[in-house]
């Protein structure tokens, strides 16, 4: 124990000085590792003085003995205790109520002191004999002493030594005047616990003086005690005054902290510390919360934009919000930024910025969409089908792919209405390929294709919603009504003038009944068109009938020569030779004229010279017989003649026919035939030369081709077979140029040749094409 390796002796005199009742109080307890001394002087004026001073001292004790320690926070627990305990008193009893008391305290490990006080009781440290230091306390005087305004020594004879800025009792909190580090005692040092009665009648000086007198601490206290009471001064307060002698110290013991304080000051600190972080921690979640919210604002405001189609603020507000979205992620790296989840804020706002910026690729995407629709919308009021179906494709693909905003842009009614405009952009480039086709007919003259064209493209503006366009195909319909009229009356003059020249001029009238023909079919109308053929059928019956005439009168002719009736034989020649001549068959007309001349030399010789007959009978009657044959040779030459010229007429008209019902291999087939025919009887000579009729077959064979070459890269074309399609449709081009074929249809078969070449020429990945 402590106290055994120490020796601390308590020596004390408390007397009431010259007042009636002694109102101080000293206490002390010695414990086997700790030691406690207290003093306290009540304030004489109040009543309940005595009792405060007293419940002042042993409340303090009281408390240090159920827990005793060596700390300057148990002193400042006991000097609280204390003004406690008094100021329950001033509660519990009325005349107490004002009753104040000072109180020091000292506490001691044997080896060192710690002292607090409250008032104006103070403590004197003497070593070597000499003051070493004195406590403060809180009186004015000491403030002034404190401020420099008056000397140590003087204290005791202010005037305002007894006024206290605080004392035990008060009712608010006190402060007492704690050291924070202890004292080393040393053998043979003195501890002087007093109170003012003491103090303000001794000096120290005069205390060490005497203590250099006197070694017993016995015969010190008294010989204080009488200069005390020697003092000049008329009243002497109650004076007490304890003499702790230290005689010997134990071993140096670290200040015992007290450990409910200090964990108190972990826990305060740690809760600051806690606090700091929580703040900083709500201040960084707000901040974040903060970001966010203005980002998601930033994203709602260009949500907003993209359903308004303004795709140019959607886009900046996107980008906005992603600045927004890189303050998310923090800096710091390394042990901080593990401590602070780094990684995982920076994968967390990335995650957020890729959201953004797919937002912006759709959004991209949907301003490009909406363009080509705008665009694509401009070319179909344009009437450009091709541009606008191609601006329609690319806004579909766009708007397929994507999936942003789908419902509130009404995606899928676009695409419907899309789909819409791609068939209706594909059939009003039909409708306006047959427009053209009408203006084309209409430049050459066939007004019924023209018709059927206008009106087929009437209907199809009509139904793919372009009634701005019906009304100018009425319009020019109305106009090829008007056209009809004169061209109906020009195809009846020229039929007409067929019908006149027909008993006169067989050429010349078929001539006009083909022209005749050929209008009735620009018109469409084919009754007329078969009337015509049915004259001209009639025509040629009528010819090839006064060919058959004419070949029966030659052939009677020499039959009459050859019964020697030359003159009857004349006459019948002469109608043969006229019937030629009116077909302007001149080879025919000259071969009947040789034989009327013949038959004329024949009457010639025999009215001069019978006897020459006569003599050359025999002879005559071999060359009678010669002529004879040679005139059934002839006869029969010229009914093969007619017989061919009947066959290759009839065969062109069938040509005719059948091209009339685009039958075309038929009409080539028919036309080739007659042309042979034709060439055989030029090559042999026979029924003039045939040079023009082969070249109108010709031609018509060349047109024909043209036409089945058409069909035949249509079928190609319906098979996907493009190369074909597109050698068929050149050929057919190429026919048609030699031809006379209307510029409408040279248009049209150019027009699929450009396609089929398009097509066959079109990369796989042209698939819009």
């Amino acid at each position: 124990m402590r106290r055994e390796e120490a020796k601390f002796t308590t020596k004390f005199v408390s007397e009431p000085g010259t007042k009636p009742k002694n109102n101080d109080y000293f206490g002390y307890v010695q414990l086997d590792n700790y030691a406690v001394w207290a003093i306290a002087d009540g304030y004489d004026e109040e009543d309940g003085a005595a009792i405060a001073s007293k419940l002042a001292v042993e409340s303090a004790i009281e408390y240090f003995m159920l827990r005793p320690r060596f700390n300057p926070e148990v002193i400042k627990e006991m000097m609280e205790y204390a003004n406690l305990k008094v100021k329950e008193k001033q509660e519990e009893t009325e005349r107490y109520s004002l009753m104040h008391t000072s109180l020091l305290i000292v506490i001691s490990n044997y080896n060192s002191i710690l002292y607090g006080n409250v008032g104006n009781t103070r403590l004197y440290h003497l070593r070597g004999g000499y003051v070493m230091y004195q406590s403060s306390d809180d009186s004015i005087a000491q403030l002034l002493v404190e401020e420099g305004a008056l000397n140590t020594r003087d204290m005791k004879y202010h005037r305002q030594r007894n006024d206290l800025l605080q004392a035990i009792g008060d009712f608010g909190k006190i402060k007492p005047n704690v050291i924070k580090h202890p004292v080393q005692l040393q053998e043979k040092d003195v501890l002087c616990l007093t109170t003012m009665g003491f103090w303000e009648n001794i000096d120290e000086r005069e205390m060490e003086v005497e203590l250099s007198r006197y070694d017993d601490k016995s015969k010190w206290l008294r010989s204080l005690e009488r200069k005390i009471i020697a003092t000049l001064r008329d009243e002497v307060e109650n004076y007490t005054f304890a003499a702790v002698s230290i005689e010997g110290v134990a071993a140096p013991e670290p200040v015992e902290k007290d450990k409910k304080k200090f964990w108190i000051k972990v826990a305060l600190i740690s809760l600051v510390i806690l606090l700091l972080i929580l703040m900083l921690t709500f201040w960084n979640i707000k901040k974040r919360n903060d970001i966010i919210k203005k980002a998601t604002t930033y994203e709602q405001m260009a949500d907003e934009d993209l359903i308004k189609k303004d795709f140019n603020n959607s886009m900046e507000e996107l980008k906005l919000s992603i600045g927004e979205y890189e303050k998310l992620k923090p800096k710091s790296r390394g042990i901080i930024g593990f401590f602070v989840n780094a990684k995982n804020r920076r994968a967390d706002a990335d995650k957020r910025i890729d959201g953004v910026r797919k937002k912006i690729e759709q959004t991209e995407k949907l301003k490009q969409a909406f363009q080509d629709i705008s665009e694509g919308n401009e070319f179909f009021n344009g009437g450009r089908y091709d541009e606008a179906s191609r601006k329609y494709q690319q806004a579909k693909y766009n708007l397929e792919q994507n999936t942003y905003k789908k419902d509130e842009l009404n995606t899928e009614e676009i695409l419907v209405t899309l789909n819409t405009r791609i068939d209706s952009s594909s059939k009003l480039k039909e409708a306006q390929s047959m427009e053209l086709a009408g203006d084309s007919a209409y430049t050459a003259g066939n007004y019924n294709l023209a018709k059927e064209s206008y009106k087929t493209a009437s209907d199809i503006y009509l139904v793919n919603g372009r009634p701005d366009y019906v009304s100018s195909m009425e319009r020019k319909i109305s106009e090829i009504n008007d056209k009809e009229k004169t061209a109906y009356s020009g195809a009846m003059l020229t039929e007409n003038r067929g019908d006149i020249l027909a008993p006169t001029d067989s050429n010349m009238s078929r001539e006009a009944y083909y022209q005749a023909r050929q209008m009735y079919q620009v018109l469409g109308d084919s009754a007329k068109t078969q009337e015509i053929d049915n004259k001209i059928q009639e025509l040629n019956s009528r010819q090839i009938a006064n060919l058959q005439t004419a070949s029966n009168m030659v052939k009677e002719g020499l039959d009459q020569i050859t019964a020697n009736n030359p003159s009857e034989a004349i006459a019948l020649l002469t109608k043969a030779k006229a019937i030629y001549q009116g077909l302007q068959d001149t080879n025919n007309a000259s071969n009947v004229d040789n034989y009327i001349k013949q038959a004329q030399e024949f009457i010639k010789f025999e009215s001069d010279t019978k006897t020459q007959l006569a003599n050359q009978e025999e002879q005559s009657k071999l060359e009678i017989q010669a002529k004879e044959n040679e005139i059934i040779a002839e006869k029969e030459r010229l009914e093969k003649i007619a017989k061919d010229i009947e066959n290759a007429t009839n065969l062109e008209i069938q040509g005719d026919q059948m091209f009339s019902l685009k039958r075309y291999t038929e009409s080539i087939q028919k036309y080739s035939e007659a042309k042979k025919i034709f060439e055989n009887l030029k090559a042999a000579g026979n029924f003039n030369d045939q040079t023009n009729k082969i070249d109108y077959l010709g031609k018509k064979i060349v047109k024909s081709e043209g036409y089945l070459y058409e069909e035949q890269g249509d079928t190609e074309s319906k098979n996907k077979k493009w190369k074909e399609a597109e050698k068929k449709y050149q050929m057919s081009k190429d026919n048609m140029e030699l031809s006379d074929v209307s510029t409408e249809d040279k248009k049209r078969v150019e027009k699929k040749l450009k396609n089929a070449t398009k097509k066959a020429n079109k990369k796989w990945w042209e698939f819009w094409k």
